[in-house]
């Protein structure tokens, strides 16, 4: 009898096991990150300059014609954005960046664009125009510093 109540008061210590539980809040590190935000410096011409290109489209997804472009000609955030860039975008992408190449600057402000599309269901044609004043980095300035905690 004594085995049994030994045996069984060992299976209990085994089966119920042991919680410790840490409540010490006191000693919470915080990180601290200064961000400074910068703003270009961008001289702008008063000569409007323009730049074509032409993309062909497949399906609705497969381009070609265009091989330099603008990377960051615009930027599309949000819960709409496609995998595949659409043709309109890719051209107007291409323009931009023939415009600013033929003036030899980094940026295409006030742009406007103008988009002839050819459009055959399967098969589409599409030709952009850019037009917009030049603008060229001349430096970068700091405008505030801010202080963020995680």
């Amino acid at each position: 009898m004594n085995k049994m109540l030994t045996l069984a008061g060992v299976t209990l210590a085994l089966m119920t096991g042991c919680l410790s539980v840490n409540t010490n809040d006191g000693a919470i590190t915080t990180d601290i990150k200064i961000r400074k935000v910068y703003t270009p410096n961008i001289e702008v011409q008063q000569t409007a300059v323009s730049g074509e290109a032409t993309v062909n489209c497949l399906f609705g997804f497969i381009t070609w014609g265009v091989s330099e472009y603008a990377d960051d000609a615009f930027v599309k955030t949000g819960p709409n954005i496609a995998v595949f860039a659409s043709a309109d975008e890719v051209a107007k992408q291409g323009a931009t960046y023939q415009a600013c190449d033929a003036a030899k600057a980094d940026y295409l402000l006030g742009a406007k664009y103008r988009l002839d599309t050819a459009d055959y269901f399967v098969f589409k044609t599409v030709k952009c125009t850019a037009t917009g004043y030049p603008g060229t980095i001349k430096g970068v300035k700091a405008v505030k510093t801010t202080a963020t905690t995680k």
